[in-house]
């Protein structure tokens, strides 16, 4: 590790070491646009800044977790236009990549017909002018839901609950950040995208086993 103007740096061989990815892959992402500016010395000498390893994580668990292509990983960064300088926005930023699919995009006067106005009433979504692909599949779970005279209470009630369920999250990633001084980026997508997931479809499992 190099310290240059203040901050960390790791050499192209620091990172292979670190990230267990090669030399080529790392430039290959670094072609595409998808990790931070490097520093380059008076022997010619590449330096990448320490947030790059954070990065490089992310990209690899987008890849090998939710089969994600680079170009839409590009096209994700792109879109939340990620903070390469700061860690704690960054993993924000690619819990909202892993959350919404920025596909199939719709206007909002496209949706009109639809029950979106209940559904940013109660906070299933967002009042925005354009829904993507995961937004709209919600849209139309919840117009299918009220077809069957659920009332809105019971769709907030489920809403509210994960407020909780969220609350646990932001707690356990707390202990862990006490504990260590810093947040894994990956447990903290496990959480989000694995723990959370199977904890909740095991006890409605559980529950629904009750009702035979």
């Amino acid at each position: 590790m190099k310290i240059i103007e203040e901050k960390n740096y790791y050499k192209m061989s620091e990172l292979v070491e670190i990230t267990n990815l090669s030399n080529h892959t790392i430039s290959f992402y670094d072609k595409k646009g998808l990790i931070p500016n490097s520093v380059s010395t008076s022997i010619n000498m590449k330096y990448y800044p320490e947030i790059t390893v954070t990065v490089l994580n992310l990209i690899v668990y987008f890849k090998e977790n939710l089969n994600f292509s680079i170009d839409y990983i590009k096209e994700l960064f792109d879109y939340y236009n990620v903070d390469f300088e700061n860690r704690s926005e960054l993993i924000l930023q690619s819990i909202e990549m892993i959350s919404s699919e920025i596909k199939n995009p719709i206007s909002k006067e496209k949706l009109i017909n639809k029950n979106l106005q209940e559904a940013i009433n109660i906070g299933l979504l967002e009042d925005k002018e354009i829904y993507f692909k995961t937004e709209i599949e919600i849209l139309e779970i919840f117009d299918e839901l009220l077809k069957y005279d659920i009332s809105l209470e019971l769709v907030e009630e489920y809403i509210n609950t994960s407020k909780k369920l969220a609350l646990l999250e932001k707690e356990l990633s707390q202990k862990v950040f006490d504990k260590t001084g810093t947040i894994p980026e990956i447990l903290v997508l496990n959480i989000l995208n694995s723990l959370k997931p199977y904890i909740f479809n095991k006890q409605t499992i559980l529950e629904l086993k009750k009702d035979k």
